[in-house]
């Protein structure tokens, strides 16, 4: 029997969070014990899901789950998506940044572009 994996590609923006948070909870790729509570703010039965989901994705091994209490630990594809995450947020803020930088600097530049102008029609005028 051949033994398929699921590659994760993109995940809500809840359930990344919460595959965020595991991994920075599960140092070291062991099993931990979590109350629904402690994850998330969700309903216990979102939070549910969201662990069902990201069990049948290979991103986390859940040994057990009874009565909002979670026995996991993130596995190798989990851990690389929440770094991949992580990357894109980075490598997000960083263009955010350059973006507003470059704005700053082209309203300044058009802006004293157009008081040059301003002051040589005047000079001409005179």
């Amino acid at each position: 029997m051949l033994a398929h994996t699921v590659r994760v590609t993109t995940l809500d923006e809840r359930t990344g969070a919460l595959l965020e948070r595991l991994e920075r909870l599960c140092p070291g790729g062991g099993y931990h014990i979590f109350e629904a509570a402690d994850l998330a703010p969700d309903s216990e039965e979102e939070i549910a899901e969201a662990i069902c989901y990201l069990s049948d994705s290979h991103c986390v091994d859940v040994r057990y789950a009874e009565g909002g209490t979670y026995c996991l630990r993130v596995l190798p594809a989990g851990m690389v998506y929440a770094q991949q995450a992580r990357e894109r947020a980075r490598e997000s803020d960083l263009r955010n940044r350059r973006t507003a930088i470059f704005a700053f600097c082209g309203a300044f530049a058009g802006g004293l572009l157009a008081a040059l102008i301003a002051a040589v029609v005047v000079l001409i005028v005179k």
